[in-house]
């Protein structure tokens, strides 16, 4: 935790000093406590699988506001979604969102830029507007992928809290 700029200093750090007397005044976003860190590993993970890239952190800082929970954990979790990740991460949203629809009776046509057989030699950069219509069902395979992956680091987090636990419980009656 020593990296982690502290409640008490944040107004030195350049962009952060315009958000220093909302985060002095709420101790409860540099709180490392379970009830503090359990939402923002669910919510952040949820947050991260989702195609809104660019607009992740803001989405995180309004959300840990609202939802009193540890910034500094979901602004990391935001990390899992990187210029190397994005590709597989949102193809797999994708993918998934498509399932889903199909699961579920909507009948959506599949982007014909994501075909096999599309020609990419014939490709523009205005042609890019098209992909639009692929938000739909990455949002929902975002979605899909988030919540269970949040749901796995919420279970993680407690398990490894528990064990914590007990190993230093047993350690202090020697």
């Amino acid at each position: 935790m020593r990296p982690l700029p502290r409640r008490s200093n944040i107004h030195k750090y350049p962009i952060l000093k315009w958000f220093s007397e909302t985060a002095y005044k709420r101790s409860y976003l540099w709180s490392f406590r379970g009830k503090n860190i359990i939402p923002a590993l669910f919510w952040g993970v949820w947050i991260a699988m989702l195609p809104i890239v660019g607009l992740q952190m803001l989405v995180v800082l309004f959300l840990a506001l609202w939802l009193r929970t540890n910034l500094p954990v979901m602004i990391a979790l935001q990390w899992i979604s990187n210029p190397f990740t994005m590709g597989p991460i949102y193809f797999a949203d994708y993918q998934i969102g498509m399932v889903f629809f199909k699961l579920v009776g909507i009948e959506y046509d599949r982007n014909r830029m994501l075909n096999s057989e599309y020609k990419w030699s014939e490709f523009n950069f205005s042609d890019l507007i098209e992909l639009i219509d692929t938000f739909p069902p990455m949002f929902v395979g975002g979605s899909i992928i988030g919540i269970s992956l949040g749901v796995v680091a919420v279970f993680l987090y407690k398990a490894m809290a528990k064990i914590y636990k007990n190993d230093n419980a047993e350690n202090n009656y020697y």
